[in-house]
């Protein structure tokens, strides 16, 4: 049986003529009282312990969710940095391949203007050759011409 406070303000307890309250009323009532306020006493304990387990539990779920955060933060600000890093990787890799294709470019131009020069060179040598070549002719003609038409005015 649980007593209420209003239990124990309200407990009369039977009066005996010459000797005062019934001293067995008195010390059951009293046992009782002393059973649930030790019962009481029990289940505080037990609720501060409950609590205090609680708020440990609290404090840790508190502190992980703290650190959840902050790890988020980190392994977001690694993201950016990683995505910046390949970012100017890319850019660097680009501008090496610009310089190369530059490079490329300018070397196959200078090519290109060595074979032009080569092909001028072998052109001015043809024409110096056929003009070499048509003097030679000539000179052979007038030669044959002298030869023969000397020949040929005294044969007549």
């Amino acid at each position: 049986m649980r007593i209420t406070p209003l239990d124990i303000r309200q407990q009369q307890f039977n009066i005996r003529t010459f000797r005062g309250f019934d001293r067995q009323e008195v010390e059951a009532f009293l046992d009782d009282v002393a059973l649930d306020y030790e019962q009481l006493l029990k289940e505080s304990a037990l609720l501060k312990e409950q609590l205090a387990t609680l708020e440990e539990r609290s404090r840790g779920i508190e502190d992980r969710e703290k650190m959840l955060q902050e790890t988020l933060v980190t392994t977001q600000r690694l993201a950016e940095e990683m995505k910046e890093n390949a970012r100017r990787e890319a850019n660097l890799l680009i501008r090496e391949a610009e310089l190369q294709g530059d490079k490329f470019l300018e070397e196959a131009r200078a090519e290109e203007a060595k074979i032009k020069a080569e092909i001028l060179a072998l052109k001015r040598t043809r024409r110096q050759l056929t003009e070499g070549l048509r003097v030679t002719l000539d000179m052979y003609q007038r030669l044959l011409a002298e030869e023969f038409g000397d020949a040929g005015a005294g044969s007549h």
